[in-house]
């Protein structure tokens, strides 16, 4: 990271950002369609009444994508490196009546064989990578945690309470995403190349896996080369948001940004662990950290 005398970016001179009013008081604003590990649908009306105005909106940790649904617009473009996950977004966006069709002939299959036809779901995603296949997953596994094995294959188990969204539910979420998802861009790429073309005036909101994770898809993540990333974007005026570190239970996960990178740090509570319930043991509250260039 270089020092701050490097840097082009100057706080001091930066006028104050309007903010985009939003009224939303609840994870209910958000349809529930992908479960994904990390999820913001719990407060990203909080996160998304800290966003400015803006002419372009970027998410390229896409994941659950609860933020794409409040801020996304036309020309607004979500990103991630996992293909299945961006290929299950773009699917949402141009064919919803394939993907509730296939929903619903898994989930009857499902319960006609409990929990048999959830591993056999599990073996062809691990050969094929279907988009379809993933959805199915994670709508039933354990808490909707995705966790992978050092090889790269899912191989996290079936919920024994949990048989899968009724296909009626499913299919309101769906036609109320794709909806949402109408000319948006669907990248799958590193975060890096994901945000190379955003200029001056647009907004983007990082969400990665806290440093130092295990079992998740993406492996760790390179806090230094992050952080020269964010200060590019600085340098081309781009506004950014970013979730990282924080507090789960008695552990601090403090991998902190350097000062001169960002403007100020917001607290946000984002309710209990429910990873922590599945890997660790006993359940946890998390508090996130939320730091803001603008």
């Amino acid at each position: 990271m270089r020092s701050s005398t490097a840097l082009l970016f100057d706080f001091d001179v930066i006028p104050e950002a309007k903010v985009r009013p939003v009224s939303h008081s609840s994870h209910g604003d958000v349809p529930s369609l992908l479960k994904w590990t990390g999820s913001k649908r719990s407060q990203a009306a909080r996160i998304a009444s800290f966003a400015p105005e803006f002419k372009r909106y970027y998410e390229p940790f896409l994941g659950g994508g609860a933020l794409l649904y409040l801020l996304g617009t036309p020309g607004s473009v979500g990103g991630d490196i996992y293909e299945p996950l961006t290929e299950f977004w773009a699917l949402v966006r141009d064919d919803p009546a394939h993907l509730i069709a296939d929903y619903s002939r898994q989930w009857a299959a499902l319960q006609k064989d409990l929990p048999g036809y959830f591993y056999i779901v599990r073996d062809r995603f691990n050969e094929t990578h279907r988009p379809e296949d993933l959805n199915f997953l994670m709508r039933t596994c354990v808490n909707g945690i995705v966790r992978f094995s050092k090889k790269g294959d899912f191989n996290n188990s079936f919920h024994l309470s949990r048989k899968g969204m009724q296909p009626s539910r499913f299919a309101n979420a769906v036609y109320a995403w794709a909806h949402r998802l109408k000319g948006i861009e669907f990248r799958c790429k590193d975060f890096e190349e994901t945000v190379s073309d955003a200029q001056d005036g647009d907004f983007v909101y990082f969400d990665p896996p806290y440093a130092g994770n295990v079992q998740r898809y993406i492996g760790d993540l390179d806090v230094s080369r992050f952080c020269r990333v964010l200060d590019e974007l600085n340098r081309r005026g781009v506004k950014w948001a970013l979730s990282f570190d924080g507090v789960r239970g008695e552990t601090a996960y403090d991998y902190t940004i350097p000062p001169e990178v960002y403007r100020r740090k917001e607290l946000l509570d984002s309710g209990y662990s429910a990873v922590s319930k599945v890997l660790n043991g006993p359940v946890e509250m998390v508090t996130e950290s939320l730091y803001l260039n603008y």
